[in-house]
């Protein structure tokens, strides 16, 4: 959410329509079932909208069940910040029929062979449902193969190579994605930050005070862990004296405010507030960065390491993933100072950077 937030505030900071492009999967008809549902779905496919679109697909794992208070979070944020466009059987109509002149692909793991075919295929998320006139002014902006390897058959390399060749301008969040698009796809690309990244934290802030809550009043170690498993240690309370405050939702946490999924400004205000950051998440990581905490990512080779090596590596902060999770030197690691001067500079940087690409890609003729 708070990706597909950022690509649209970017955008629309720089004069575009910008919308967020949501994929809905064709279902059975359940108007007479959910007839409020289905009508609220037609509204949005039939809202007349002009210019660019977002096309963002949740990290495989984090969607939230149907129903309950993470899907309702979700909504909430979306219908206050995020402006959508929603399409199904037919997306190349639908695109023409609101009026779309290009589509911006990404960010996350837009292009990771597993994750794309769980919600549609490879080839949709390199526009093959857009007409020829729609990707001859569409870019890629960070998106993401997930790890330093193409994911895709042979079949939907040689459509991929194909369509790929038919955007204006790509750019890619890993620098080993621009090894992949070269030796795959023979295609020149940029590497570029995490468009959570091109924001500035007074619209982070903004989302923190649109929130009622606060955090607690004493000091605290935030975590955001998607592995279970990684929960860190009493050890590590005991020795910075600090107690812990997790992000992710437990329903078997003994504190019932641990319980619930948090609100998106509940979520980065724990961040922004705590003492310590540990994660083992790519944005996690990228928030810490944003609002400067200390912080350590607990490493797990399933997941991918390439995003966590290519973030880092941009930041000068490869030491701060660990692949040994042992209380000691995740505490060892947290209380390691960070030069954050020198982690901001970078990071205007790389705004810069990115915001180039996107002025030159999307202004010119």
């Amino acid at each position: 959410m708070l990706q597909a937030y950022a690509m649209v505030t970017v955008l629309r900071s720089m004069g575009h329509d910008a919308f967020n492009l949501v994929f809905l999967p064709p279902r059975p008809p359940s108007f007479l079932k959910h007839p409020i549902r289905h009508l609220r779905v037609k509204l949005n496919i039939g809202t007349r909208l002009r210019c660019l679109l977002l096309m963002l697909r949740p990290e495989k794992g984090t969607a939230a069940p149907k129903g309950g208070a993470a899907l309702r979070n979700g909504q909430r944020f979306q219908r206050q910040y995020m402006p959508c466009i929603w399409i199904g059987d037919n997306p190349a109509a639908q695109l023409a029929e609101s009026g779309i002149e290009a589509v911006v692909v990404g960010s996350d793991q837009v292009w990771r062979g597993g994750y794309a075919r769980s919600q549609k295929s490879l080839p949709f998320f390199f526009l093959d449902f857009a007409t020829e006139a729609v990707r001859h002014r569409s870019i890629a902006y960070a998106a993401s193969f997930g790890t330093d390897t193409w994911e895709g058959n042979e079949q939907e390399t040689e459509v991929c190579r194909k369509l790929l060749q038919e955007f204006k301008a790509v750019s890619v969040r890993e620098s080993s994605g621009v090894d992949v698009c070269r030796t795959v796809f023979e295609r020149a690309v940029l590497h570029v930050a995490d468009p959570t990244l091109l924001l500035q934290d007074s619209d982070y802030q903004a989302l923190i005070d649109a929130e009622k809550s606060k955090s607690p009043d004493t000091p605290f170690i935030s975590t955001y862990l998607l592995d279970a498993h990684s929960e860190p240690s009493s050890a590590i309370a005991r020795s910075l004296n600090l107690p812990i405050r997790p992000l992710k939702d437990n329903p078997q946490a003994p504190h019932r405010r641990d319980r619930f999924p948090l609100r998106v400004g509940q979520w980065l205000r724990l961040i922004r507030d705590a003492e310590y950051f540990i994660t083992d998440s790519f944005h996690g990581c990228v928030f810490a960065i944003i609002f400067n905490k200390p912080f350590v990512c607990l490493g797990n080779e399933s997941r991918g390491s390439a995003r966590f090596d290519s973030l880092l590596s941009t930041f000068g902060l490869q030491e701060r993933l660990i692949t040994n999770h042992d209380a000691d030197t995740i505490v060892q690691t947290l209380t390691t100072p960070i030069d954050w001067d020198r982690v901001n500079t970078i990071r205007r940087s790389e705004q810069a950077r990115a915001l180039e690409f996107l002025r030159h890609n999307l202004l010119s003729n």
